[in-house]
């Protein structure tokens, strides 16, 4: 029988007790798929398929005018992917998109009333399930994961890797 990760088992006390596993890598991931359900479940309340979809919908509020190639870029998502995702939000009314004046092969995404309204709906209650998974830290803990998140994600000017890669 193959021996299991370290990272999913712990490691052993002096006693022979399993610890909590110590792998920051999979603890990291473990708390994102926490969060993820989380949001999943939110997101589906209101009317999306997840909270992928939420995300872009959230993107295209911060910044209108980006083609779906800089949309995807931004996000991390592959062109398959997005447009999938976003031939289901046009014909659920939360998107439209539009040839993009300056180059008549691209399109690009703009948010609907409706998006916008859904948008704003899953925000507040992902404030909530966001509060209801940190309800075990205090304030100032919470402050602080926060930023040690925000530190460890936008990395530093001497990183050698790319901040791209799937967010989503």
């Amino acid at each position: 029988m193959p021996a299991e990760p370290a990272a999913a088992t712990g490691t052993r006390t002096a006693t022979g007790a399993r610890s909590e596993p110590d792998d920051l890598t999979w603890l990291l991931h473990r708390a994102a798929q926490r969060m993820r359900a989380a949001l999943d479940e939110v997101a589906r309340a209101q009317g999306l398929s997840g909270v992928r979809d939420w995300i872009v919908l959230s993107a295209l509020i911060a910044e209108a005018g980006r083609t779906q190639f800089a949309l995807g870029n931004a996000l991390g998502l592959d062109k398959t992917t997005l447009t999938s995702l976003l031939d289901r939000m046009e014909t659920g009314g939360l998107i439209v998109r539009s040839l993009d004046p300056h180059d008549r092969r691209a399109r690009i995404p703009e948010i609907t009333t409706a998006g916008r309204r859904i948008q704003a709906r899953v925000t507040r209650a992902r404030d909530d399930a966001e509060a209801a998974l940190l309800r075990t830290f205090s304030a100032p803990e919470q402050r602080l994961l926060r930023d040690l998140l925000t530190r460890l994600a936008a990395g530093h000017a001497g990183d050698c890797l790319p901040a791209a890669g799937s967010c989503i």
